[in-house]
């Protein structure tokens, strides 16, 4: 008997998705090795269900736990010859904010919920992608957001990477490794600026029975540095970051990601993130082409009586419509490569 649960445990040991999960079983990968590569054909459209928890421990030990769940639905444009690769929009929807401040934040968390989820839900970004992963083109967020509201909807934001991790275009085989520097901003300017360095390696190729679908299972380390850089100074937060990833590579899509993170941000706080994405590859669908240099505007509509408000409140008879359109729906000004951070109605307008 102890012979068999040794054996048992030894086996469970070894491939260890195998036991824990038996919607997998490990199969054998072609000799020649397996290519990795993105399907962006225009049309295609790939469904995601993120849910992501964090607990916070603040420089005297007290803990705030939050966390979010969203569905993301990416819709492949085409070519994109402003920023490279191929354009990508992400409409996100179903959101589910739970946040948590310090108890003597002088901001309503109720207020921040609500206000993260009416930015969040119906809200579309455009970005850029290549076959290979490698994220050319992400906008960044209005310089003049708060800072809790800016947490959030970059984290959202952030999410988008998850579905398209950068793979080499040449053959893989079981315990090969590879290694990627990723950047984003300008170093020493005002703003963000992110550099990054990843290292991958193949752990192995599975079928899920449930969908029959063939996997190469990859393990991924991160180390991250992040500078924001204001007119007062800059400020440095450093991230270590865990992956588990499942690439479908018949389908030519990534599957699954489950994630842990641990990120210092100096005399702040200690955040300790785990991240769970499944996405799924829904038939192409016929795609008007976009506009070959559209880049989405930032539109703020507070005023009730303007036409394109969509919040709670009436408008007042006699109040004359103001804000950031016209009364014919025109955009503000270009001039500012941001997502279109505002309430959206049930289906929003893009800003092209």
């Amino acid at each position: 008997m102890f012979r068999r649960l040794l054996v048992l445990l030894t086996l469970c040991a070894a491939p260890a998705l195998a036991c824990g999960d038996k919607n997998m079983q490990k199969i054998e990968a072609p000799g020649s090795g397996v290519t990795l590569a993105y399907d962006l054909s225009p049309g295609q459209i790939y469904k995601g269900k993120v849910i992501s928890k964090e607990t916070v421990v603040g420089t005297s030990s007290n803990k705030i736990a939050r966390g979010f769940s969203f569905d993301v639905t990416l819709s492949v444009r085409g070519p994109d010859a402003a920023h490279g690769g191929t354009k990508v929009t992400a409409r996100y929807s179903n959101v589910d904010i739970r946040w948590g401040l310090p108890g003597a934040s002088p901001i309503s968390i109720t207020a921040l919920v609500n206000k993260a989820t009416s930015q969040l839900q119906g809200l579309e970004v455009d970005f850029n992608v290549d076959e290979s992963g490698k994220i050319l083109y992400m906008p960044e967020l209005p310089e003049d957001l708060p800072d809790d509201l800016r947490a959030v909807l970059q984290e959202a934001l952030d999410t988008l990477e998850t579905a398209f991790l950068s793979v080499p275009q040449r053959p893989l085989k079981i315990a090969d490794t590879w290694k990627d520097d990723k950047t984003r901003g300008r170093k020493g300017k005002l703003g963000r600026y992110l550099e990054a360095v990843v290292t991958t390696k193949v752990d192995g190729f599975f079928r899920e029975s449930a969908t029959n679908t063939d996997l190469t299972k990859l393990t991924i380390s991160e180390t991250e540095k992040e500078v924001t850089t204001a007119k007062t100074g800059s400020h440095e937060v450093t991230k270590e970051t865990t992956t588990t990833a499942y690439f479908a590579h018949g389908d030519r899509y990534l599957h699954k990601l489950v994630r842990d993170r641990r990120v210092f941000d100096p005399g702040n706080s200690t955040t300790f993130a785990g991240l769970d994405v499944t996405w799924s590859k829904s038939t192409a669908a016929p795609v008007a082409p976009a506009a070959a240099n559209a880049i989405k505007q930032t539109q703020d509509i507070s005023d009730p009586c303007h036409p394109d408000y969509v919040g709670g409140e009436d408008c007042q008879p006699g109040a004359a419509p103001t804000g950031g359109a016209d009364a014919a729906g025109e955009a503000p000004p270009a001039g500012a490569e941001a997502p279109a951070v505002a309430p959206a109605p049930a289906a929003p307008p893009k800003a092209s």
